[in-house]
C-alpha cells in the first residue's frame, strides 16, 4: 500500500465509513449483490489496516511523550525562587489525532493569566474542524471546514469571540459528546431520559458542555458543532442568496453588534497659509440586537421509537427550517422581533417603472442610473425568477437589448442547493434569485433590487441549542396526545446600514 500521512489515513477511514453507511442504507432490507459484497469485504480489510497502523502510531507517540515527561525537573529561577519548569516537547496541534484534540487535560493553564490558554484552544479547534465530517454540508466538506477555520482565525488567538467559538467546538465536537448527545436525545424522545446508558467518557463530555457553552442544565443540549447551521452554513435549500452576497458578522458571548457608518470625509482647496477646515465625518453606530428564531417539531411516540439516523436527519431538519425562514425574513421581515428584510429597509428613492404593469429595458437602466457611483462597482441584482424570465422575454436573440447573457434556449441555472446566483449578468451586474420577492408586476410591487449588498448586514450569534419536550398536552382536555417535541432555537438579526447603497424598481 502506498505510504499515507496520518491525516490521509484518517480521511480515508471517514470516506470508507460513509460508503459503508450508504450501502447499508441502500440494501437495508436485502442482501448485497456479489459485486457490493466483494467491495464491502475489500473495504473492511482496508479500514482495518488503516486503523491498525494509526493505533501503532498512537502507541509510539504515547511512548515518546512518556520519555519526554521523564525529563521534567525543578530548576531555579533567576531571582532564587524554586519554580517548576516543564521540559516536555509539546505535541504539534496540527498533527494531533481526534482523541488528542479533545483531551483538554493537556492544555496549560496559568491561574494569573486566565486568557493564556486561548491561543491553544483556538489551534485545537482549528484542528478539530479540519478532521471533522459535516453531515449537513453533503459533499462540500472543504467549504464547511474553511468557514469554521475563518471564524477561528479572528484576532490571532487574542480575540475573545474566537476563543468562545473554539470552546464551543471543543465542548460539542468530540466523539464522546456526539455519542452522548444522540443517546440522550433518543432516550428523551422515547420518554426514558433517565435510562440513557452513557459511558463514563460520554457522561463527562455531556456534563462539561453546559459549563463551556452556557446551555441550560434541564432538558437542554448544545447541538454538536458539525450539525449546527449557525456555525457551519451549508448550501441553501431555499433559493436565498443573502448569506452568499451580504456581509455576515458572527457573534459569540454577546447579543449585540455595533457597526460604524459614515457619509465620508469632505476634502477642499484653500488659499496659501489659510487654516484648515474641520472635515471630520459624522459617525453613526446602528445597533444590531439579535432576535430569537425557533423551530418546534412535534413527533409521535411511535416515530421516536423507530427513529434511526438521528444526527443526519436532525441536521437536515434544522437546516431546512432555518433556510425557509430566512429566505422570507431577509426579504420581507419587518425588523420588529425579526430581521429587517431588504425590501423593507431599502426604501430610499424607489425608481418607478415607465409603463403600467410592463417591464422594459429603460427600467433597468433607470435603476442603474439612480444608484450612486460608489456603490456600482460591487452592485448585484436580486429578484424573483419569474421577473428575470420577463426580462429575458423582451429579447429572444440572446439578450442583445439588455445584455442578458443566457439565451432562451439555455434557460437560467437552477439554484438549489446553490445559494441563489443564476450564473449570469443583467446589464453587467450579477443576477441573484430570491424566491421570496414579488413574482408578478403590480402597482407598488418591489420588482427588482440593485445594490451593494455589503451594506446589508446579517449578524449571527454562534450557537444553536435544542430542548426536548417529553409530552405534549391537548389544549382542550389537558390530556397527553401521544406526542413529544424537539424545540430548537438560535438568534440573529439583519438590516441595511446604508439605504443609499440600494435602488428598488417599483411597479406602477
Amino acid at each position: 500500500m502506498t505510504s499515507l500521512t496520518r491525516d490521509e489515513r484518517q480521511s480515508r477511514i471517514e470516506e470508507l465509513k460513509r460508503w459503508f453507511e450508504d450501502q447499508n442504507e441502500e440494501f437495508r432490507d436485502d442482501g448485497f449483490p456479489p459485486e457490493v459484497q466483494a467491495a464491502w469485504d475489500q473495504n473492511t480489510a482496508e479500514i482495518q489496516d488503516h486503523e491498525k497502523i494509526l493505533a501503532n502510531l498512537q502507541q509510539r507517540d504515547e511512548r515518546m511523550k512518556q520519555m519526554a515527561k521523564d525529563g521534567t525537573g525543578q530548576v531555579e529561577s533567576g531571582d532564587g525562587r524554586s519554580i517548576w519548569q516543564d521540559h516536555r516537547a509539546p505535541q504539534l496541534v496540527s498533527r494531533m489525532t481526534e482523541r488528542d484534540v479533545y483531551d483538554l487535560s493537556a492544555v496549560r493553564v496559568d491561574p494569573f493569566n486566565p486568557g493564556a490558554p486561548n491561543a491553544e484552544l483556538i489551534n485545537r479547534a482549528r484542528r478539530a474542524a479540519e478532521i471533522s465530517f459535516y453531515p449537513a454540508a453533503g459533499r462540500n466538506q472543504e467549504d464547511a471546514q474553511d468557514h469554521v477555520d475563518e471564524l477561528l482565525r479572528r484576532g490571532d488567538g487574542e480575540d475573545w469571540q474566537a476563543s468562545e467559538v473554539a470552546r464551543r467546538i471543543l465542548a460539542t465536537g468530540s466523539p464522546a459528546y456526539k455519542r452522548g448527545f444522540a443517546k440522550l436525545v433518543v432516550a428523551s424522545l422515547r420518554g426514558t431520559p433517565g435510562v440513557a446508558t452513557l459511558t463514563h467518557e460520554e457522561q463527562k463530555a455531556v456534563e462539561r458542555a453546559p459549563m463551556a457553552v452556557g446551555v441550560g442544565s434541564t432538558g437542554g443540549f448544545a447541538v454538536p458543532f458539525q450539525l449546527d447551521p449557525t456555525v457551519v452554513p451549508t448550501s441553501n435549500l431555499s433559493v436565498n442568496p443573502f448569506r452568499a452576497i451580504s456581509r455576515v458578522v458572527n457573534l459569540s458571548g454577546t447579543n449585540e453588534w455595533r457597526g460604524v457608518t459614515s457619509a465620508g470625509v469632505t476634502a477642499s482647496y484653500a488659499t496659501e497659509a489659510a487654516p484648515a477646515s474641520d472635515n471630520s465625518p459624522t459617525l453613526a453606530q446602528p445597533p444590531f440586537v439579535v432576535k430569537r428564531a425557533q423551530c418546534f417539531v412535534p413527533v409521535s411516540i411511535e416515530l421516536t421509537q423507530d427513529w434511526g439516523g438521528l444526527q443526519s436527519e436532525l441536521a437536515s431538519l434544522i437546516q431546512d427550517a432555518k433556510d425557509d425562514l430566512e429566505a422570507t425574513k431577509f426579504t420581507t421581515g419587518t425588523g420588529t422581533n425579526e430581521p429587517k428584510g431588504i425590501i423593507t429597509a431599502a426604501t430610499t428613492s424607489p425608481v418607478n417603472m415607465g409603463t403600467t404593469l410592463v417591464i422594459a429595458y429603460n427600467d433597468l437602466y433607470a435603476v442603474e442610473n439612480a444608484l450612486g457611483p460608489r456603490f456600482r462597482p460591487r452592485a448585484q441584482w436580486v429578484g424573483n425568477r419569474a421577473i428575470y424570465n420577463k426580462v429575458r422575454a423582451l429579447d429572444s436573440a440572446a439578450g442583445a437589448g439588455a445584455q442578458w447573457v443566457p439565451s432562451v434556449q439555455s434557460g437560467l441555472a437552477n439554484n438549489v442547493p446553490r445559494p441563489g446566483n443564476t450564473g449570469y449578468t443583467l446589464i453587467g451586474y450579477p443576477a441573484n434569485e430570491d424566491s421570496a420577492m414579488a413574482s408578478a408586476i403590480a402597482a407598488a410591487a418591489k420588482v427588482l433590487i440593485l445594490g451593494d449588498f455589503r451594506y446589508y448586514v446579517i449578524v449571527e450569534r454562534i450557537g444553536m441549542d435544542i430542548e426536548l419536550i417529553p409530552h405534549i398536552f391537548d389544549t382542550a382536555t389537558g390530556f397527553p396526545k401521544g406526542q413529544r417535541g424537539v424545540y430548537a432555537f438560535w438568534r440573529n438579526h439583519a438590516d441595511v446600514i446604508d439605504p443609499n447603497a440600494f435602488r428598488v424598481m417599483l411597479g406602477i
